[in-house]
């Protein structure tokens, strides 16, 4: 799974690849795939997204992420 982040008409939108299909971001879909595979793929940044969102958003993915890992762990056990 991979995020792709880009701007609309001034508005941030976030997409989930899975393989070649582009779909509209879904929390359940991201939650399942950080599940199944304990990571986000690269984060796609369409050139509109400023350094600052940049480092806000990666942010607050690591964040998701190690939040993910630490639960799916305690469920294993």
């Amino acid at each position: 799974m991979k995020l792709i982040f880009r701007k609309k008409e001034g508005e941030m939108v976030v997409l989930i690849r899975t393989g070649i299909a582009e779909d509209d971001f879904s929390y359940v879909e991201m939650i399942k795939s950080l599940i199944n595979n304990n990571k986000f793929e690269d984060t796609e940044f369409d050139a509109s997204i400023t350094e600052k969102e940049k480092e806000s958003i990666n942010e607050l993915l690591s964040k998701i992420n190690l939040t993910v890992n630490e639960n799916s762990k305690e469920i294993i056990e």
